[in-house]
């Protein structure tokens, strides 16, 4: 399976953000090799169109499934980037004040990082 196959309708991508740094949105519709752009739902209800080299498609990173958001084990994820990351760790850290989080067998703290870019985030 080629990684573009995994672009389909209703998947979610994060894209580049200037005030939040990443910006979650859902493809609306499924992307083939070739096409020159990604339609994309932002979570504001704006329709995003995702320009796309098709000579050399850069996709965005693929948003990990809701079931995985909050994982203790940054490790489980199914996509570990640097959206997802920082996405996991402000739910876990900012919204839930679970100050602690897994990578594989080490354990983290948030507290040792600047933890402003997940406010901002």
């Amino acid at each position: 399976m080629a990684l573009s196959e995994l672009y389909t309708k209703y998947n979610r991508v994060w894209i580049l953000d200037e005030k939040h740094v990443w910006k979650s949105a859902e493809i609306t519709k499924d992307f083939h090799s070739g096409d020159n752009a990604l339609e994309l739902l932002l979570e504001d209800g704006t329709v995003h169109l995702y320009p796309v080299d098709p000579s050399k498609p850069k996709l965005p990173p693929l948003r990990n499934p809701d079931i995985l958001v909050g994982e203790n084990d940054l490790t489980a994820l199914s996509y570990l980037h640097e959206p997802a990351v920082l996405h996991n760790l402000k739910v876990r850290f900012v919204e839930s004040r679970i100050i602690y989080t897994y990578c594989g067998v080490d354990t983290r703290s948030p507290l040792f990082f600047n933890y402003s870019v997940l406010i901002n985030y």
